[in-house]
């Protein structure tokens, strides 16, 4: 009888606590609880009507109780961004934003990608990196069809919200760099796609092949910032303009990218490469380490890609992986001739 009992109790326990693991991971799940934050905070586009407000909460999978409240207007569009007349009814996209430990890097989501016409979500990282957001994870939907560029101002809003400081001018660079990778993208895969017309692609293989090039072109922001910082710690001064032109061209060819841009694409990045130099902060050490997570997130993008598009994505794939490869030897060999020379 007592044995019996022991394995009655015994049961109850592992019930009982596979219940508490499944409730825990739930509230994790749903980003219910950050010792710095509390709540996601929700901030809603003051566009939206309450049928728009409620069907977007919907999307995004929260309720007034499960989150806090904030709204993003056209005149924190402006301050943020440093462009726009103030008008609210512009401000239409809304943004979930969860603080996480440190260490955990950004993760963005779109859950409307229907809705968000222009911005895809790894376009979103280099800019939030820039603009000194770290660890945090956001969500972004819009019931009504509309660019994203200006989702990052509902970001900005969340933390200030939450007591965290937003550098104007680094907020301002970061919409900076989301405009020229916006425009920069969009001329790499028109290019691309002239070039692959005997590929006899898909629509649907070129949409994934566009996404390969997108994500490269962050990778490519990605190896820019990090040649600028090192070049800045070894030689304790700011590139010059043939320094940043050489690194932006470097990037490209190792990316994969350098056929696909015009003269114009490459003035645009020379141009943003030396606005990272003179910004405070956006090289520096925490910045740096957040890239190195979000790095992982564009090379996996191409890998996935790469692999959806057969022996087109073999190609792809092969070159840039070949390209990383004698780059980092080429790397590797410049700095042990260095290191051997001074001893």
């Amino acid at each position: 009888m007592k044995l019996h009992k022991y394995i009655l109790l015994a049961g109850l326990g592992l019930s009982l606590g596979a219940g508490l693991i499944n409730q825990t991971k739930v509230q994790a799940e749903a980003g219910v609880i950050n010792e710095r934050w509390g709540k996601p905070t929700f901030v809603a586009g003051a566009g939206l009507n309450q049928q728009q407000l409620d069907e977007t909460m919907s999307k995004l999978g929260i309720n007034q109780d499960s989150v806090k409240m904030e709204t993003a207007t056209g005149a924190d569009l402006v301050k943020y961004l440093g462009y726009g007349s103030g008008d609210d009814s512009v401000m239409l996209s809304s943004v979930v934003v969860n603080r996480e430990d440190q260490g955990k890097g950004i993760n963005v989501k779109i859950l409307t990608p229907e809705n968000i016409t222009q911005i895809t979500a790894d376009q979103y990282k280099n800019p939030l990196v820039t603009a000194g957001i770290t660890d945090a994870t956001v969500k972004v939907a819009s019931v009504v069809k509309v660019t994203g560029e200006s989702a990052l101002t509902g970001v900005y809003k969340a933390f200030e919200s939450n007591g965290e400081t937003v550098d104007p001018e680094r907020a301002q660079l970061a919409q900076t760099e989301l405009d020229t990778t916006s425009d920069v993208s969009q001329s790499v895969v028109n290019k691309a796609n002239e070039q692959s017309q005997n590929q006899n692609l898909s629509d649907s293989e070129k949409e994934k092949a566009d996404e390969a090039y997108k994500a490269q072109l962050n990778q490519t922001l990605v190896d820019i910032k990090k040649e600028l910082a090192e070049l800045k710690e070894k030689q304790g001064e700011l590139a010059t303009k043939e320094d940043v032109e050489k690194i932006v061209n470097d990037a490209l060819e190792k990316n994969n990218l350098s056929q696909y841009v015009t003269k114009d694409d490459i003035n645009q990045l020379v141009a943003l490469a030396e606005k990272y130099q003179t910004t405070d902060g956006v090289l520096d050490k925490e910045s740096i380490e957040q890239l190195d997570k979000i790095s992982s997130d564009f090379k996996g993008t191409v890998n996935k890609v790469s692999d959806q598009l057969g022996k087109f994505g073999d190609s792809l794939k092969g070159t840039l992986e070949e390209n990383q490869g004698f780059f980092a030897n080429l790397w590797q060999q410049i700095k042990d001739f260095f290191s051997g020379s001074s001893k």
